[in-house]
């Protein structure tokens, strides 16, 4: 981000009564908090991947080596919970830590006579189970502490598709078929019952994913349409393999205040939230989008399909929001869960959990799924077989992204902040470098040249995820006006601030 010119930026300074900076942390994910930035950029960490990945793989003989997310990881009580796609069908796992998994052995679906961990399983290609006659893919399980039926207490959505239908519900793009999201409810995430096949057709294909809004009240379903903008039409049609290869899949919203009921049922009438742009490498489609709310933002995590003739790989970006309906990724777009490298498990197809990620300690942790095989329609040499498994992936507490700089410095200038407390806060590492904070009054920011800083910090040279500032010149003792942070970062990442 360049700097402001001078006359623009004492405007908006001296515009604003402040943003108030209280205990709930602001990630710099966009420039809420950000009036200017010189030298310095913002940066997407990379998820780290655990090593003893993948943490479910086909270990029993009704298994085929397709085991993957989608599906759900969650913590209920003192277990993790999974449900995730398997051979059969729709297959169940528990784990004390999340990393070893024991497959119960249950009498829901038998082969040969023994047990297994499927809860229910596909008659065939082209129809559902006998529980849910039009399933054909997974979306997720979350269970529900609101529900009043305790038959619901456990919401799953899926795919349901009728092959072979006509007549006024036929979905535009696939002729000869009804599309829709599946809900079922289940008391204990095992037994399930069908609630409605078809709740709503404004989503016709796999990797729908949704959340419960706190401040809305109500589900939020983030769920696949087609859409391409008009300019990125033009401009990528001039590749000859474009017509076969982009099927223009994009991401739309819908809420509902009980699962069941939603604001959009119609196929295509939706509001489009996220699509591919000329920011985007060409052949890009925005394949699913995972939101959840996270310290007063709603973070996106973008499946991304690199649909080209030399990838059809797909990873994970991020993108952020301020009201979960407008979202902009993040920086320049690089992933923050790539593909895996050669001789890995998750060489080129991930896939995310339907669900937030889970925290464990310090550390938040990502549920996805990986494949060894391309995306159809490569016809390339480079792809391995039909096989999958379920890992995850970690980031430190709220380091998402980082503002930082080098060595020669860099200087960030907040927009006004009205501080709700008496000790300012940073989650940052400076431990080889350091970071200098300056609360400033308006006036000098917008060029009083007779103004002083209120307060300048000692240096900061330390890495921590919750470090209080600690001030060589003036304090913030009994402030009660909007001030300015001049924060200069040296060999240094900044990724949260607030106050306490």
């Amino acid at each position: 981000m360049s700097p402001f010119p001078a006359h623009l930026l004492a405007a908006l300074l001296l515009s604003d009564a402040g943003i108030v900076l209280g205990q709930q942390k602001q990630l710099f994910l966009d420039d809420y908090l950000v009036a200017s930035m010189t030298n310095v950029r913002r940066r997407v960490h990379l998820a780290e991947k655990y090593q003893g990945n993948p943490v479910i793989w086909q270990t029993e003989p009704w298994e085929a080596q397709f085991n993957i997310l989608y599906g759900s990881v969650i913590r209920d009580g003192g277990k993790y919970k999974a449900w995730y796609m398997s051979g059969p069908g729709v297959s169940y796992a528990e784990s004390g830590d999340g990393i070893a998994w024991v497959k119960p052995r249950l009498d829901l679906v038998t082969l040969g006579g023994a047990k297994t961990n499927v809860l229910f399983r596909k008659n065939s290609e082209t129809s559902g189970s006998d529980e849910l006659p039009y399933y054909q893919e997974l979306f997720g399980v979350h269970k529900d502490p609101r529900e009043a039926d305790p038959a619901r207490r456990y919401k799953m959505g899926f795919l349901s598709i009728d092959w072979k239908y006509t007549g006024p519900r036929e979905t535009p793009f696939h002729k000869g078929q009804r599309r829709g999201l599946g809900v079922a409810g289940s008391p204990d995430g095992i037994h399930w019952k069908l609630i409605d096949s078809f709740a709503t057709e404004a989503i016709c294909d796999g990797a729908t994913h949704w959340m419960f809004d706190p401040v809305r009240q109500a589900y939020v379903l983030y769920g696949r349409t087609p859409k391409t903008l008009p300019e990125v039409e033009q401009s990528w049609s001039k590749f000859d393999w474009y017509g076969r290869w982009h099927s223009g899949r994009a991401v739309a919203r819908v809420e509902s205040a009980d699962f069941v009921k939603w604001s959009f049922t119609e196929p295509l009438t939706a509001p489009v939230v996220m699509t591919a742009d000329l920011e985007d490498q060409p052949g890009t489609e925005i394949y699913s989008l995972s939101v959840f709310p996270y310290e007063g933002a709603y973070i996106g995590l973008v499946q991304v399909f690199h649909a080209r003739p030399d990838a059809c790989t797909l990873d994970v970006q991020l993108a952020v929001s301020r009201d979960g309906v407008h979202f902009r990724r993040v920086a320049d777009r690089s992933p923050i869960l790539a593909v895996g490298p050669i001789g890995s498990w998750d060489r080129f197809n991930q896939s995310l959990a339907n669900n937030p990620p889970i925290a464990v300690g310090d550390e938040l942790r990502i549920y996805y799924g990986g494949r060894t095989y391309r995306h159809s329609p490569y016809q390339g040499k480079d792809t391995g077989p039909v096989a999958g498994g379920i890992g995850f992936a970690t980031i430190r507490r709220d380091r998402f992204v980082s503002l930082e700089a080098s060595f020669d410095g860099g200087q960030v200038i907040t927009k006004p902040l009205k501080l709700t407390g008496k000790s300012l806060h940073l989650n940052a590492q400076s431990n080889f470098g350091e970071i200098v904070i300056e609360a400033l009054p308006l006036g000098v920011v917008a060029g009083d040249p007779a103004g002083k800083p209120i307060a300048r910090s000692q240096p900061i040279r330390r890495d921590s995820l919750d470090g209080r500032v600690e001030w060589a010149e003036g304090s913030l003792e009994g402030l009660d006006t909007p001030v300015v942070l001049r924060i200069t970062l040296k060999n240094a990442c900044l990724y949260a601030l607030w106050c306490s």
